[in-house]
């Protein structure tokens, strides 16, 4: 029988590579470019004060590049870098915010003029979306960034050594399934502004109306409302589609991300029947849920801080569907969330192994099934757009 390994794939050695022997000292930035030094004092220098990325160093105690976390050496370095990083993102949301916040105002303002509630007005809810969006979770997210840099020891450099591990880890897997669906998704919004956001809805929208086809439930989640709405799916895809193509295998987000579509297009025409829909919100939040129930049950897969950021994750949502709900489908929302929650409490039980799960062949039968339906249904989509 084969050993039981001891550590989760992206904490082995061999995920970072050999360090050159050229020099004693030395940095890997992105596209693999390497900067090397003399001493240990010029290495320090770098890594505080580099506008370049730091991915990994060397030092002539590693036989292998290692993330700079795990150079106790570099503490000091690391704290100052920390927290000029720290600085410029609370500096740029700190701007977010002001710019936001008077917008707000002036749409609230706008909205009294006309007699409309200002908590009723879309367009104070889009303008608190984004000051919440590019501004306050930014703002917070700077705040917590500092403070961390500021308490950060000998101690909690560990956890931080094996974040950057797991992070460098999954950005050097092969996801295609991931991009696939990232494709499908921009293929079919470029046919959008094409012919036009109403025409794309009549054609392909979840409409909710007697006698709908069915299947709009399966084209609807590849339009979109603009550009924006667009863009924070595909972020949302691209982060959250790598991690559980990673972590639970390219089936598992297919069929997740089907069935979390379904769920929210279920959800949406039951609690929201007067509105038409369109998003592939429902799914994208069902594999966040997928990936939190998941991480929950498989703990030592994965740093504790990267489960507590899907936590995170979840509270954001709620806070955004909270300030957006006059244009936020938040019954889609909620059913894929549900959704991809429950996925992954049936399909994968508790375990404490460090193993990823394994896809056996119906996994590969199903998720193979899932993919022709997702691509089928945004051709499908696009078909009826264009046609």
């Amino acid at each position: 029988m084969p050993v039981e390994p001891d550590v989760p794939a992206w904490a082995a050695p061999e995920v970072f590579p050999v360090k050159p022997t050229t020099a004693p000292y030395g940095a890997l930035s992105r596209k693999d470019a390497r900067t090397e030094f003399d001493s240990l004092k010029a290495l320090e220098a770098h890594v505080s004060s580099s506008r370049q990325s730091v991915l990994a160093v060397w030092t002539p105690e590693q036989e292998r590049m290692v993330p700079p976390e795990a150079v106790v050496s570099l503490l000091e370095s690391l704290r100052k870098r920390f927290l000029d990083l720290a600085k410029a993102d609370w500096a740029d949301a700190r701007r977010n915010s002001l710019g936001f916040g008077v917008l707000v105002l002036w749409a609230g303002w706008a909205a009294r003029s006309r007699d409309i509630a200002p908590l009723a007005s879309q367009k104070v809810g889009l303008a608190a979306f984004l000051l919440l969006v590019v501004g306050l979770i930014p703002l917070y997210e700077a705040w917590k960034s500092r403070r961390s840099a500021r308490a950060l020891n000998a101690g909690n450099l560990v956890e931080e050594e094996r974040e950057a591990r797991f992070e460098h880890w999954m950005h050097a897997q092969a996801l295609r399934v991931t991009y696939v669906l990232l494709f499908l998704l921009v293929f079919v919004g470029m046919a959008q502004i094409w012919v036009g956001l109403k025409a794309s809805v009549d054609a392909a929208g979840l409409l909710k109306r007697a006698g709908d086809p069915s299947w709009r439930y399966l084209t609807a989640p590849f339009l979109h409302g603009n550009v924006l709405h667009l863009g924070l799916n595909a972020a949302g895809l691209w982060y959250l589609g790598r991690r559980t193509e990673s972590l639970m295998g390219w089936p598992h987000l297919l069929l997740g991300f089907l069935v979390a579509m379904l769920a929210g297009g279920v959800a949406t025409e039951h609690f929201v029947p007067d509105h038409s829909s369109i998003g592939a919100s429902g799914g994208v939040l069902g594999v966040l849920g997928m990936l939190l129930g998941f991480e929950l049950l498989h703990q030592r897969l994965v740093p504790k801080s990267a489960r507590r950021r899907l936590a995170a994750g979840v509270m954001a949502t709620f806070a955004i569907g909270l300030v957006g709900y006059s244009f936020i489908d938040n019954a889609a929302h909620a059913g894929g969330l549900l959704a991809g929650l429950a996925y992954a409490l049936i399909v994968f039980p508790r375990s404490k192994s460090v193993r990823r799960p394994k896809a056996n062949r119906m996994d590969r039968v199903l998720g193979g099934l899932a993919g022709v339906v997702l691509t089928a249904s945004a051709l499908w989509a696009f078909w009826r757009m264009v046609a």
